[in-house]
């Protein structure tokens, strides 16, 4: 059959044929790329015509039959030329043609020496040759080899055990049936055109690479490094991988979180029923389960499959791009994001997530695009776009999602529309004082992830409207570098603090920006999912999703009007009960937030700002647990406000799912702080214990060197640096001077407590061998050492050195130094990972309190001890915890899901930095399981955790542990789904006893 369609048309990518410009043997092919026609010269040297030329390209690519008016009549409807059909073509021109069809061969030699002389009939049929040493036409190829580069431009070509040494081509012509390699090796390239990429199938075959190119491309600034076109029977697993499940676990397999921490309803598996590839797409199938799948954690009515690169392929800036067709239905929430090969930041998001396409299923006019980034969970942020498609179009049909991102910058496209660049993020570690170095946390390798969800926070649960099954098909995935140009250089993010709007939220005359702190214009009660919010004044939200009830008045302490929520059903989320009020903040401004609140009893609240349902309910201040007690005390917090402005702001005050304890709250006041902040000399330990702030040289400005003070004197030569990639200080020394002072390196502000014990550890290296580095521990005005110069003698090759010192008992200094000197060097010097640790604490034990757990023996009842059962709507747990006969009993109907689901805690223990603890306590159950014990702060960090074993008979369990921090902590019984297990059983616990190990 012929075919009608010039392929010298279309669009582009590339096709890195490396060529031999005037190989004329044509003896060589197995076939000829053309077959001469009447209209064709017969003499070598003639001069050759756009139309024969034209013509022979043609037939290289779909071998078509066209005549002279045919081939004529093509061109010109395709504006490739006109009226140029008998003129002679130059080889400028020939060669502009041949790299449209064939984009990326070079014949810049050629061009240049002949580009205006006629390309004669010998060099025209040089350059057909050039393009392939062999043309297969034939149907079938078994046990063959080719060396060389071969072309394909006829439909059904079957391959069976074939080598080719070069490349493969396969044009237009081989449109209409599948070209089948079948255990095939392809040493070099597979080039196939766009318009027939889906007519190429690997079966078993090991092919180097596989490139999408169309014609008359323009040359890109961006180079294809990874990619897959899906054109294998069966999923590449040299390319992706899975994750299954439907829970989150920790790096000992221990369930952390359901729902992968979205509260997602599909259980993800790496079944071909979920995952597969179908016509030259990659089909992630959402299937509902006629049976739920079940495993250690619960049943879930939903199939589907998360596929990843991660360990396979990741890269560090770059274009990042899929072709796909998104399902419509109400629950799916179809992904292509990146998540960090290795989190050198910290756990999410602190080290960073770019969503390049996300859509919830019961919107198909819009698609978002959205990074995550800040502090570790909850302490989080994120700042995203949507893009709307234009009328007529939706995320149904097949679209491009791509990302480009360089040093600073990350832009997001669909179908090459730019619709949303962000260059201001930060991330910031757990034990670190200062924000890591812009342009972190999107500095490092990143994987990339598809996946098909059903249900979770995006845009919410799968309902009986939902089609199922629900079909994300992936067309192809390409990743590229950057080699047009040099990558962006980063620059650190500034915001311009310009006025809110005339309609924002303005501040009272005090500067407050919440309205009716004495509650005079009562709730708007909010416990319907239809019912609107006041935009203005205090709402009390109890929405049904959550199960909680409860409800809320006023009552007057000490002359202060507070709102008192009573709590009748605690419900399954901290958000089951709210209090909340509106206000407007703004881009890059910082705010304080205080409270006074009381329970009658010990419990927590969250509290925090936030978005509302139109920002995906963003967390602006991070969420922030505070431990009330039956006393009103003040709290506070500060935060800046790292988004877009936000006129709609949320304050929440979140009572749910802790405890049936009432809370009151007054006297609530947010002020706006920008530019007041003032940060004191003093530096407070880090939380993990460090006192030397940024030791690491990776925070603050692009000069890494936040905290730290470098200088030289008496004629000494000296530069300190750190290099972005390496990060770690650098000392290039020209004159060392002749002592140790001429070259100082200092961090001021250290906490020496009088009688303490302190180990300074660091790496360090020196150019050569035996260099010196003098340590000294000193007072703030400089006039004391309080260790006593000690030296270091340094090495070429990287070595950790500890030097101890110990504080004298007589006086404290809150502003000491550490002063590092290096004056005397000959050769440069590098230091990093430099930690000052209390290694032992002076404690006046007179002052603790020896025995802060009383009515251990319950013979007080559950007086000071609470309980929580964790009852959401899908799996709940059922006990009672209650007091008999002076035990503790925890009767167990369901251990629900989580651990942590079924718990009976002592909480409110006052608890002081360096003292080591001792608990003690009698436990038993009438069916043998594991129960976990803690010792956790407000903020669920743990200073204790022990599994334990019970057996039918009491034990007595013995547990030391030292503090290190003064803390308000709850010691906890952690009863809730261990290992598998879950069936009615009894739990007793008696004779709890905390105290203080006081050393001989």
């Amino acid at each position: 059959m012929k075919r009608i369609g010039l392929l010298l048309v279309v669009a582009v990518l590339s096709l890195m044929v490396t060529v031999q410009v005037f190989a004329d043997d044509d003896e060589k092919q197995d076939e000829k790329l053309w077959e001469e026609k009447d209209f064709y010269p017969s003499n070598d040297q003639a001069a050759v015509s756009y139309l024969v030329f034209t013509d022979l390209l043609s037939q290289a690519i779909e071998g078509t039959e066209y005549d002279e008016n045919m081939v004529q009549q093509i061109a010109e409807e395709k504006g490739f030329w006109k009226g140029k059909g008998k003129a002679a073509i130059k080889h400028k021109e020939a060669l502009d043609l041949l790299e449209h069809v064939f984009p990326e061969q070079s014949w810049e030699a050629e061009t240049t020496k002949n580009k205006n002389k006629p390309v004669k009939w010998n060099e025209a049929k040089g350059y057909l040759n050039s393009v392939a040493d062999y043309v297969l036409t034939d149907d079938f190829y078994e046990e063959e080899s080719f060396n060389g580069t071969a072309l394909i431009n006829e439909p059904g070509v079957e391959l069976e055990e074939v080598t080719f040494d070069g490349d493969l081509i396969i044009t237009e012509g081989a449109e209409g049936e599948t070209v089948s390699l079948k255990s095939t090796k392809v040493k070099g390239t597979v080039y196939i055109q766009d318009k027939v990429q889906n007519e190429l199938v690997l079966d078993e075959s090991e092919v180097n690479q596989v490139v999408v190119y169309s014609m008359g491309a323009e040359a890109s600034d961006w180079s294809l490094v990874w990619n897959d076109e899906f054109v294998t029977k069966t999923i590449d697993s040299s390319k992706w991988t899975y994750d299954t499940g439907n829970w989150l676990v920790d790096e000992e397999g221990n369930g952390v979180a359901p729902g992968w921490g979205n509260n997602e309803q599909q259980y993800y598996t790496d079944s071909s029923k979920n995952s597969f590839i179908d016509d030259g797409n990659l089909v992630i199938k959402a299937i509902k389960e006629k049976s739920p799948v079940t495993d250690e954690y619960g049943s879930y009515d939903y199939t589907s499959a998360k596929l990843k690169t991660k360990g396979l392929f990741s890269k560090k800036y770059g274009k990042f791009e899929a072709r796909m067709k998104l399902p419509e239905g109400q629950g799916y929430w179809p992904a292509f994001w990146m998540m960090p090969e290795d989190s050198v930041y910290g756990t999410w998001p602190a080290s960073g997530e770019i969503d390049i396409m996300e859509a919830a299923g019961d919107d198909t006019s819009t698609i978002g695009g959205t990074i995550h980034y800040g502090q570790e969970y909850p302490l989080n942020t994120y700042r995203g776009k949507e893009y709307h498609f234009p009328e007529g179009e939706d995320y149904t049909g097949y679209h491009t999602y791509s990302v480009e991102w360089e040093p600073g910058e990350i832009r997001w496209y669909v179908d090459g529309e730019l619709y949303q660049t962000l260059n201001n993020w930060f991330s910031k570690g757990p034990n670190q004082a200062a924000n890591y170095t812009f342009p972190a946390p999107f500095d490092q390798p990143f994987y990339m992830i598809l996946n098909l969800a059903v249900g979770g926070w995006y845009g919410g649960d799968a309902d009986e409207t939902t089609p199922f099954p629900g079909k994300m098909k992936v067309d192809y995935v390409r990743a590229y570098e950057l080699t047009g140009r040099d990558y962006k250089e980063p620059v650190e993010p500034s915001t311009n603090l310009e006025p809110l709007p005339e309609e924002a939220k303005q501040p009272t005359e005090d500067g407050n920006l919440i309205y009716d702190t004495s509650y005079e214009k009562g709730f708007t009660i909010v416990d319907e999912n239809t019912d609107t919010m006041d935009e203005t004044y205090w709402n009390f939200l109890t929405l049904p999703d959550f199960g909680g009830q409860g409800s809320i008045s006023t009552e007057t302490i000490d002359g202060t009007t507070f709102a008192k929520t009573e709590i009748t059903q605690p419900g399954n989320a901290l958000w089951a009960l709210q209090l909340i009020q509106k206000l407007s903040i703004g881009e890059g401004r910082s705010y304080k937030v205080t409270f006074d609140a009381k329970s009658d009893a010990s419990r927590t609240i969250m509290t925090k700002v936030s978005g509302g349902a139109e920002r995906g309910y963003a967390n602006y201040s991070g969420e922030q647990t505070f431990e009330l007690t039956d006393t009103v005390q003040t709290y506070e917090y500060t935060f800046k406000h790292n988004q877009d402005n936000d006129l709609a702001a949320r304050l929440e005050f979140n009572m749910g799912s802790v405890s049936t304890n009432p809370v009151w709250i007054g006297n609530v006041r947010i002020e706006e702080i920008t530019g007041q902040e003032q940060e004191s000399n003093q530096k407070e330990p880090l939380a993990d214990g460090n006192h030397i702030y940024n030791g690491t040289f990776d925070q603050g400005d692009f000069s890494r060197m936040v905290y730290w003070d470098f200088a030289t004197q008496n004629g000494a030569d000296a530069v300190a640096s750190v290099d972005p990639d390496e990060r770690f200080l650098q000392i290039d020394v020209a004159d060392g001077g002749t002592n140790p002072e001429d070259i100082q390196l200092k961090q001021t502000g250290l906490q020496f407590l009088k009688g303490n014990t302190y180990e300074l550890t660091f790496r360090a290296k020196a150019e050569q061998s035996g260099e010196t580095a003098v340590i000294n521990f000193i007072s703030s005005d400089g006039a004391t050492s309080y260790s006593g110069q000690k030296s270091v003698s340094l090495d070429t090759e990287w070595n950790t050195y500890t030097v101890p010192f110990e504080m004298t008992k007589e006086t404290s200094d809150l502003e000491g130094q550490l002063l590092i000197q290096l004056g005397g060097a000959a050769s440069d010097i590098s230091i990093d990972d430099v930690r000052l640790m209390q290694t032992s604490s002076y404690i006046d034990y007179d002052n603790v309190d020896m025995n802060p757990l009383s009515n251990g023996d319950f013979s007080a009842g559950m007086d000071g001890w609470e309980s929580y059962i964790h009852t959401p709507k899908e799996h709940p747990a059922s006990a009672k915890v209650n007091v008999q006969e002076e035990v503790l009993n925890i009767d167990i109907a369901n251990t629900g899901v989580e651990p942590w689901g079924v718990q009976a805690f002592y909480p409110s223990l006052s608890l002081t930095k360096g003292v080591t603890y001792q608990v003690t306590f009698d436990a038993k159950s009438n069916v043998p399981r594991d129960m976990e014990v803690t010792v956790e702060n407000a903020g669920y960090y743990r200073h204790f955790e022990k599994m334990i074993s019970l057996t039918e008979d009491y034990q007595t369990f013995t547990y030391q542990w030292e503090m290190t921090a003064d803390e308000e902590v709850s010691l906890k019984f952690l009863m809730g789904h261990y290992n598998q297990f879950n069936q009615p059983h009894t739990i007793e616990i008696d004779n709890v006893q905390l105290e203080v190990v006081v050393p001989e």
